[in-house]
């Protein structure tokens, strides 16, 4: 192989690395990128096993520059490989207002064995900041590996807490006021971030939400029992691969189900699904959900037969749909308790 996945994820700190070290002059991480500063600048450095195997290098330098109060902002970028210019003087398109993949075509004959640089900055003359949110590197025909891997990599810390506020509704001038921690896991076993969320209670609250991409924030809205109606934000505060390392989390909040799905005329056996939401309500009937490839669900939580024991068997009723293609019937039975 000639070269490994490689990409930088400046979205949290530390970045996210895979065959890369960073290095940085004039930036600093400003919550879901870097900011550059006029003059400043990224260096990633990265491996090259055998540059004979690579014809060309797709770089992919996702970035914004900010604005200047309402205007577009100015900071314009360049990028070299080992030295050589790749482009001079470009200005990130988008106005500012979302960040923006920018993409490279990098000749192979620039790379050689061993360690290489890749250089982006700022200019001495910008105005405003440029910021980098990341940076991936792959073969030209195996378009979109590193990002693939960086998602997977993102993914497998899937129970997320955070701080939460909400105001009424319709009342701009109402104050932001504390409200209940929400901590939440979702999974599959397909190794995607949630890009929205919704639950109702059993008492008849519900709530829906979405995510910033780097799941730093998110806003949403609640429907109270009472039918009031807040908006709702929170702030990330801690993220884990385990329930276990969760604080304060019981591990009787989550369910656990053996599911299967229905296509074809007929039931399927499939993966094992886990669900936690916790915001300080009452308990789960229904749970909704989209990843951030488009894959969406719904899980409804009832009753099922009492087994011989007596003992009551609870599961759930749904559907799963993945992207770009038709709903299927999605249903589980819970399995017990545990930890994550």
């Amino acid at each position: 192989m000639g070269i490994a996945p490689t990409y930088a994820d400046f979205s949290v700190a530390p970045a996210r690395l895979a065959n890369a070290d960073v290095t940085s002059d004039g930036a600093v991480f400003a919550g879901s990128h870097l900011a550059v500063t006029a003059g400043g600048g990224v260096t990633v450095g990265f491996e090259v096993a055998d540059p004979a195997d690579v014809e060309q290098v797709t770089l992919t330098v996702t970035a914004l520059v900010s604005k200047s109060g309402r205007s577009p902002g100015y900071a314009p970028m360049d990028v070299l490989v080992q030295g050589e210019p790749v482009v001079e003087g470009l200005t990130v398109p988008g106005g500012g207002d979302l960040p923006q993949d920018n993409v490279f075509a990098v000749p192979g004959h620039l790379l050689k064995p061993g360690a290489n640089t890749l250089e982006i900055r700022s200019s001495a003359r910008a105005r405003t900041m440029l910021w980098l949110y990341r940076v991936t590197l792959d073969p030209v025909w195996e378009r979109g590996r590193s990002e693939r891997a960086r998602t997977a990599a993102a993914a497998r810390d899937t129970v997320f807490a955070y701080r939460t506020e909400s105001r009424p509704a319709h009342d701009p001038s109402a104050a932001w006021r504390p409200a209940p921690r929400l901590v939440f896991h979702v999974d599959r076993g397909e190794q995607s971030l949630p890009a929205q969320l919704g639950w109702r209670d059993t008492d008849g609250a519900e709530t829906a939400v979405s995510f910033q991409s780097n799941m730093s924030d998110f806003h949403g809205c609640r429907r109270h029992a009472d039918g009031t109606v807040h908006e709702y934000r929170g702030r990330l505060t801690g993220r884990w691969s385990s329930l276990q390392d969760a604080d304060e989390v019981p591990p009787s909040a989550l369910h656990r189900f053996r599911t299967e799905e229905g296509w074809g005329g007929r039931w399927h056996a499939s993966g094992e699904l886990r669900l936690l939401v916790d915001a300080g309500g009452t308990a789960l009937e229904r749970v909704t959900w989209r990843d951030q490839r488009g894959n969406s669900g719904v899980a409804v939580l009832h009753a099922l037969e009492e087994e011989a024991v007596g003992e009551p068997v609870r599961g759930f009723t749904g559907y799963y749909q993945r992207h770009n293609e038709g709903p299927i019937g999605y249903r589980g039975t819970e399995i017990g308790l545990g930890r994550v």
